[in-house]
């Protein structure tokens, strides 16, 4: 691949992935009465329903507990009321509202949330999270470069800053590092507080503190509106569903802002990329670099939309596959070095920088 397709072929891969995810629910729906083989799983029974048994169960609230599918329109957490096309939780920031349901059911951070609240038996969500880990030990957080499509809306709030010539701002190392502990917090915060209303003494907080991530997250709000849609912006039926409201407009408001700041600050905060990039070292997708062919120019640094600057900084042949890096291949597009940087798939060169 030439370097200066780089671009182009990641500009056509976000594209075609923004509509398969966003859209599959109009393109790929089965026709009513079509079975699709699968485990119902409804507390701890599991249900055989269609011609055969998938291997990826069909996740459902067990009675007495929370789903999305009972929270009516108005509500912060209504959705179309569609299910997905898959019920699978790949890689990326995969929306639970988007229209029609979607291609994928939701993101992996909406799975554990959801099923810490409903207290499902590991053994049905081992599947779903070898699938998930799969996915990442391919191709690292290639995912959130390639394919999120939060991330693609991003790049597109990007190029509207340069068409508006304002200039990028660059973070500090100490900027970056304090966003990664922020997304900790989210991914903590999010996650006990399912474990607490999954307790059954407390499940009658569930009808306000369910998907307490989901109900913030700008996807939520984006989304739907791809599908002509009115999400749901704002649901003051109680105290806290006020603040939830409050809190997502904010939330939104600094993801809109992020990327007139600079390039794929969002990516920082995000929790769903957090999890990614825990799979980055060790993937199947590795940048390389031969430090004898640098000449130091800080091209690499320059175009990583992540700001990163520990491959200028390597002066040692290393893999880079550091835990901030998407894997947009900037970088070698850029590079004015011949084989200095270079992109492989377990093992095999797919792409180098050239003159």
């Amino acid at each position: 691949m030439n370097k200066r397709k780089i671009t182009l072929t990641r500009r056509i891969v976000q594209i075609i992935s923004l509509i398969l995810i966003v859209y599959g629910g109009y393109l790929l729906k089965p026709r009513p009465g079509t079975y699709w083989g699968r485990h119902e799983i409804t507390g701890n029974q599991a249900v055989q329903s269609g011609k055969e048994v998938s291997l990826f169960p069909q996740l459902k609230a067990p009675q007495g507990r929370m789903s999305t599918t009972q929270f009516s329109q108005g509500s912060i957490l209504w959705p179309s009321g569609k299910t997905p096309v898959l019920e699978n939780f790949p890689p990326g920031l995969i929306c639970r509202f988007n229209p029609k349901g979607g291609m994928f059911k939701a993101c992996i951070l909406h799975f554990f949330n959801e099923n810490l609240s409903w207290r499902t038996p590991i053994k049905y969500l081992l599947p779903h999270i070898a699938l998930f880990m799969l996915l990442c030990f391919l191709l690292g957080r290639m995912w959130c470069g390639w394919v999120c499509p939060i991330g693609t809306v991003g790049d597109f709030l990007t190029s509207l800053r340069r068409k508006m010539n304002i200039p990028v701002r660059r973070f500090s190392n100490r900027m970056r590092r304090s966003l990664r502990s922020g997304a900790y917090g989210i991914l903590a915060v999010s996650l006990s507080i399912s474990a607490f209303i999954g307790i059954p003494k407390f499940t009658r907080f569930q009808c306000y503190w369910f998907l307490p991530y989901c109900q913030t997250c700008p996807a939520r709000l984006i989304c739907p509106v791809f599908g002509l849609i009115k999400p749901s912006w704002k649901d003051f039926s109680s105290a806290i569903s006020a603040g939830f409201t409050i809190l997502a407009w904010m939330i939104l408001g600094v993801f809109i802002a992020a990327f007139y700041w600079g390039r794929r600050v969002w990516c920082h905060l995000c929790p769903v990329g957090l999890v990614n990039s825990w799979f980055n070292r060790g993937a199947g997708v590795e940048l390389r670099k031969k430090a004898i062919r640098c000449n130091k120019c800080a091209a690499c640094t320059d175009a990583c939309p992540m700001g990163l600057t520990e491959m200028y900084e390597l002066d040692k042949d290393a893999i880079f596959n550091q835990k901030g890096c998407t894997l947009c291949l900037r970088c070698i597009e850029v590079c004015p070095q011949k084989e200095c940087l270079s992109m492989s798939f377990f093992g095999k060169e797919i792409v180098k920088s050239e003159f």
